[in-house]
């Protein structure tokens, strides 16, 4: 009997508000666009059929693993894959992910970075000395979760067991609680990477990055796949680019996102959606300056998005 091949994809999770099945639909273009021999995956409690077009499956969203980031330490229960590459949904692909591939082989987790926190260190997320002295550890990772690799092995089902484990037992080990749905992914992971001794995989200037803290210009081509900004004194260039939490108010993902919807075929975003988000970006940009700007800044997105889903509401009532 001839055997298969292993299968490698690309895994990302949407569920819940709008907001997020959209920012997958874009990452899910993105991905056509760059990487179209890669197969993609979205798990999603969402009943847009424009998803199964952008993705090659979509596999109903589990509520029974909890809400939140929680569904992050499940990856291993969602993906179809032999080699997972799992992209969070505020992401844009601008390379076909050949490098990711390359840098974790031969692993069965991996995780781009490259720093270390030690004892002295401080974290809002750890306790960082009572962690490494209660568990008997030298150093954690420290690295943003926009992208995990991992395989199907019993190497990463004993990893995934682990982490859900520390998951459990969050508030014994003094990791800090993040969105009131218990500690983030990256605080979980970085623990079960400490006992399970797996290093981070620095990328270089490439791999995954956020423009977090980024200075000067941030220039992005979602098109042609060029991105490039100066950050910790170095210029990144990264293939894959996360916009996490407030970053995805900067006005070039939202631009980049109706450049890349227009270019696969997926029509265009309107003028005005466009100059409303512009308006929000040069808030949030003056907003990273003042901090009287920037709390103006989120009670004017929370009223925006009161005043949205009361018009929803009424529009589907009438």
């Amino acid at each position: 009997m001839e055997a298969t091949s292993p299968t490698r994809g690309v895994l990302t999770l949407a569920y819940g508000h709008r907001r997020f099945i959209q920012q997958a639909m874009y990452l899910g273009m993105s991905l056509q666009l760059h990487a179209p021999d890669v197969p993609r995956t979205l798990v999603s409690d969402s009943t847009d059929p424009k998803l199964r077009s952008i993705f090659t499956q979509v596999i109903p969203h589990r509520p029974e693993f909890g809400s939140g980031v929680r569904q992050k330490l499940y990856l291993d229960q969602y993906s179809p894959y032999d080699e997972t590459l799992f992209i969070d949904s505020d992401c844009l692909a601008l390379g076909n992910l050949d490098a990711f591939w390359t840098a974790f082989a031969g692993q069965y987790f991996g995780v781009p970075g490259f720093r270390y926190l030690r004892k002295g260190s401080t974290d809002p997320f750890i306790d960082v000395d009572f962690v490494l002295d209660y568990l008997g550890l030298s150093a954690l990772p420290k690295f943003n979760g926009g992208t995990y690799y991992f395989t199907r092995s019993s190497e990463a089902s004993a990893f995934f067991e682990s982490a859900r484990k520390i998951m459990d037992d969050w508030r014994e080990l003094r990791l800090a609680p993040f969105r009131r749905n218990g500690p983030n992914d990256e605080s979980v992971y970085s623990v079960a990477m400490a006992i399970h001794d797996v290093s981070l995989t620095y990328m270089g200037g490439g791999g995954m990055w956020t423009p977090c803290g980024y200075r000067g210009k941030l220039t992005l081509d979602g098109i042609r796949g060029t991105c490039s900004f100066e950050k910790e004194g170095e210029i990144r260039t990264p293939e894959v680019i996360h916009f996490p939490g407030e970053y995805i108010y900067c006005f070039p993902y939202v631009r980049e996102c109706a450049r890349i919807r227009k270019q696969v075929g997926e029509g265009r975003q309107g003028a005005a959606a466009l100059v409303r988000s512009y308006a929000l970006s040069v808030l949030w940009q003056c907003s990273r300056k003042s901090a009287w700007l920037s709390d103006l800044g989120r009670r004017s997105i929370r009223v925006y998005r009161a005043a949205t889903r009361s018009l929803r509401m009424r529009s589907s009532n009438s």
